[in-house]
């Protein structure tokens, strides 16, 4: 491996596989990808229906959790980050979503030219290679990121779907469309029945470049500097010279660990913790915020659930099986039906993400819950919580402390409680009346307001969706400006979901490669210049 590149990106998730493939196309430029993960060889990565249970595996996470949470009843929340080639993309639940035209406007509307819908919808048609949709204004189609819409083949999606139309919600065909408002089936990251992470997209089919590299197992300990110009990196394994930038693409955990003890952040915090002061950026880890949601659970009279997979013979059947041919109840994600909704006809966008589940979630079961059932679930879409995540060593190995602040606003809780009312009238319909059975959770007694908003402090939880922490802005205390080059130093980039303003309205995989894709973009500009 060399011990010097043109550019060095940091972490090889869903942003860095993808810069690491565009910044060494043309062949003019050396780069080197570090992932602290492991290759991706393990063979349950590439099976849809494990998507859940990867999550969860000490092998591909890094393992961290948040603080004790006031407004969850002060439970600490466990937050999978994926530690793999293809970082989180690689246990993720696949589905692609964009976000809303309005969450880019809203980003274009802080200052930042160049970030509107307009603006970012070209990057996403660029490496999207979609087989459902064939409108060109909306969707790619010669792009490395295999996109296919879900078949919805089990007849409780068709039974859901039903009910949300009689419950007078408006279909969609296309979520990644003409709009985002309404119900259908999801888009998902998928080919053949197998799963296409950021590494299967970007990496897999170029690793015959010589002028790229990727090294595994390469932990990044903090960044170089000569006065305050970025000059590589320090990692478990030697000091790598970058001869033009440092890119981090590490996450929204990560980014900002490594920027704090490397002696970019709060002077306060740096000077506590004994790390010399490169650049004071105090946002440096601030306006960190995540999708929070909630599920309502009901027994089913139908056996058409994932229930009958829970049994181990069938469970290892279906595994080989779709190992084999890629086909088979593996080959789906659990989470092909359900809507972007407003919980209020009086607002002017979906606030709500809902998903419909043929299954009861493991994670949540209680006593008796080991039966045919499904769930929905429901997250806010746009939170106004803001928390933070620290370095609390100088040690780069040492594990943030992450406190996203759940549910700190009021109108976070409020909109959750309306979500399951939503939820609950979608699934009162009668096209589920012939499989609904009893309401498991939170149980039709619980019923008052006081008494929802009680069971959502103690069942919310994390939908995998960190951002903010690397904040991008027009303002001078922005930590990135809007081509993502960290203010105060040189040589220096984050392109990430950690530079996310505010979190867009729906899954973030998608939108961190476009965040990928426009920092490429911007890099070879200033490199022809």
């Amino acid at each position: 491996m060399p011990e010097a590149a043109d550019y060095i990106v940091v972490g090889a998730g869903a942003a860095g596989c993808l810069l690491a493939n565009r910044l060494s196309a043309d062949g003019r430029h050396t780069v080197l990808l570090l992932e602290a993960g492991k290759r991706d060889w393990n063979p349950l990565i590439r099976v849809p229906m494990l998507a859940g249970l990867l999550y969860y595996m000490p092998s591909l996470n890094w393992g961290y959790a948040t603080e004790p949470q006031p407004g969850l009843g002060g439970r600490a929340i466990r937050w999978p980050r994926g530690r793999v080639l293809g970082g989180s993309t690689a246990i993720n639940g696949m589905m692609y979503v964009r976000g809303d035209r309005e969450d880019y406007d809203g980003w274009r509307r802080l200052g930042l030219v160049g970030w509107g819908y307009d603006d970012v919808l070209p990057c996403f048609r660029a490496f999207e290679r979609n087989l459902s949709h064939a409108d060109p204004r909306f969707h790619g189609h010669q792009g490395a990121l295999w996109t296919e819409k879900a078949k919805g083949l089990n007849p409780l999606y068709t039974a859901w779907l039903n009910s949300a139309l009689e419950a007078g919600f408006p279909p969609n065909q296309d979520f990644n469309g003409a709009r985002q408002e309404g119900v259908g089936l999801f888009d998902f990251n998928l080919h053949r029945g197998r799963r296409v992470s950021a590494a299967a997209a970007f990496l897999d089919p170029v690793r015959g470049r010589r002028n790229m590299r990727v090294r595994t197992g390469s932990q990044v300990l903090r960044l170089s500097f000569a006065g305050r110009r970025c000059t590589g990196v320090e990692t478990s394994d030697g000091t790598l010279t970058a001869n033009r930038e440092v890119i981090l693409a590490a996450g929204a955990v990560n980014s900002p660990h490594i920027l704090e003890v490397s002696g970019i952040g709060d002077p306060a915090l740096l000077q506590s913790l004994g790390i010399p002061i490169v650049a004071p950026r105090p946002a440096v880890g601030e306006n960190l915020h995540d999708h929070l949601g909630v599920t309502l659970q009901h027994s089913s009279t139908s056996t058409a659930t994932l229930y009958g997979l829970m049994r181990p013979d069938r469970a290892i059947c279906a595994g080989l099986y779709h190992l084999l041919t890629g086909k088979g109840p593996a080959a789906s994600v659990p989470l092909e039906a359900g809507g972007f909704l407003r919980t209020r006809p009086e607002l002017d966008r979906p606030d709500v993400h809902v998903i419909f589940i043929p299954g009861l979630s493991l994670a949540t079961t209680r006593p008796g819950q080991m039966r045919h059932g499904f769930m929905t679930s429901v997250y806010q879409l746009r939170p106004v919580s803001r928390g933070s995540s620290h370095s609390v060593t100088a040690d780069p190995r040492g594990k943030p402390k992450i406190d996203p602040n759940y549910l700190a606003a009021d109108a976070d809780r409020d909109v959750l409680a309306d979500g399951l009312a939503l939820a609950r009238r979608i699934a009162g319909q009668a096209s589920l009346s012939s499989c609904r059975g009893v309401e498991l959770s939170p149980g039709s007694a619980l019923d008052g307001r006081h008494e929802i908003e009680d069971w959502v402090r103690q069942t919310a939880t994390t939908v995998f969706h960190p951002v903010g922490t690397c904040r991008m802005g027009a303002d001078e205390d922005a930590v990135v400006d809007a081509a993502l080059r960290v203010r105060g130093v040189d040589g220096l980039r984050v392109a990430d979901a950690s530079v996310m303003p505010s979190i867009v309205s729906g899954n973030t995989s998608a939108p961190t490669m476009m965040i990928a894709e426009k920092a490429a973009r911007a890099i070879l500009a200033q490199a022809a210049i």
